[in-house]
């Protein structure tokens, strides 16, 4: 399979990780197409230590053959910056590579069957005149979906959202059943064909504390999430709704396959601490495949070359796992 590769904000650790992710494995049968201005990732290697080749119009990092894509913007590398001209690459980038992996009528030489985003920093894209809250809900967009459905996890362990990049005051206001619904049979259909999960079993995390004790600390969990549940039971193996905090600190969620968290923090502060420096942001619900490294660009470690590249590793591991069930190989 191939992968094509958004740069990323390179005033950050996502290129870094993404380097040093072949000194641990080769990733045999997939095939990468790195997107980025060249001179500037040149630049990036040497600052950071990493040692690199070219072969024609391959860039060679620890053996791997990587297909370069040139981008005309070239900021300066300021490591832990916030640059308007570096949300200007990451911006190129990302248009560069979607061209590639959404030119369905094959006009392009090279082919792309996944996207591997390296992480933005979004100050630097707003200022660029990026307009999305995040890549997930961009990928929606630009797929035409309406229901976007973000999903971080591990081998193990997935966990969905029912809202991702809003404020927290405004979480209880976007529960409607009907889209509550979506995102749980989004999850359900994400797990059977992406993950190869027969009958997949599903938590729905409740909203409120306590999942609110019976609707004397909210009216949400009763109202909105306990009937849906009951609703879905008679065609999916779905439960709660579950109170985070015993179902994540006594580990309830090692019995099910999916969970689906009522809003950002809820689902992702526990899943990264689960994950232990891994896990992977994929973006579930679209005809092509998205996924990234769970973490941000990591200001505080830009430049060191220490960063832990074993988030990227599993999230290029992913991408091929759902390609391979997709296809059915």
């Amino acid at each position: 399979m191939n992968i094509i590769v958004s740069v990323g904000d390179c005033n950050g650790i996502g290129l870094e990780v993404f380097a040093n992710s072949f000194e641990h494995n080769r990733f045999e049968g997939v095939n990468f197409i790195l997107v980025c201005n060249i001179e500037l990732m040149e630049q990036y290697f040497k600052l950071i230590g990493i040692g690199y080749q070219f072969d024609k119009d391959n860039l060679l990092l620890f053996g791997k053959s990587i297909k370069l894509v040139n981008c005309i913007t070239y900021p300066e590398i300021e490591f832990g910056i916030v640059s308007k001209t570096m949300g200007l690459l990451a911006a190129e980038s990302l248009d560069k590579a979607l061209n590639i992996l959404f030119d369905a009528e094959k006009k392009n030489e090279l082919q792309a069957d996944a996207i591997l985003t390296l992480p933005i920093q979004k100050e630097s894209m707003y200022l660029a005149g990026w307009k999305y809250p995040g890549h997930t809900e961009m990928f929606a967009s630009k797929c035409g979906v309406k229901t976007e459905m973000m999903i971080l996890g591990n081998k193990s362990l997935k966990v969905a959202l029912a809202t991702v990049h809003i404020p927290l005051k405004n979480v209880a206001l976007s529960l409607k059943p009907y889209k509550l619904e979506e995102k749980i049979l989004s999850l359900y259909d994400s797990l059977v064909n992406d993950f190869g999960i027969t009958n997949p079993k599903i938590a729905v995390l409740g909203l409120n504390p306590h999942a609110g004790e019976n609707g004397n600390i909210g009216i949400e969990d009763v109202d909105i999430i306990e009937p849906l549940i009951i609703k879905l039971k008679s065609k999916l193996d779905v439960s709660g709704p579950k109170a985070a905090d015993g179902f994540f600190g006594f580990g309830e969620y090692k019995n099910y396959d999916g969970v689906l968290a009522m809003y950002h923090d809820q689902g992702l502060i526990p899943l990264k601490l689960i994950a232990q420096g891994g896990g992977v942001n994929y973006t579930a619900n679209l005809p092509i495949i998205r996924v990234s490294p769970d973490h941000g660009t990591a200001y505080d470690l830009a430049g060191k070359n220490k960063a832990n590249p074993k988030s990227t590793i599993e999230s290029i591991e992913m991408a091929e796992e759902i390609y391979k069930n997709r296809k059915k190989i």
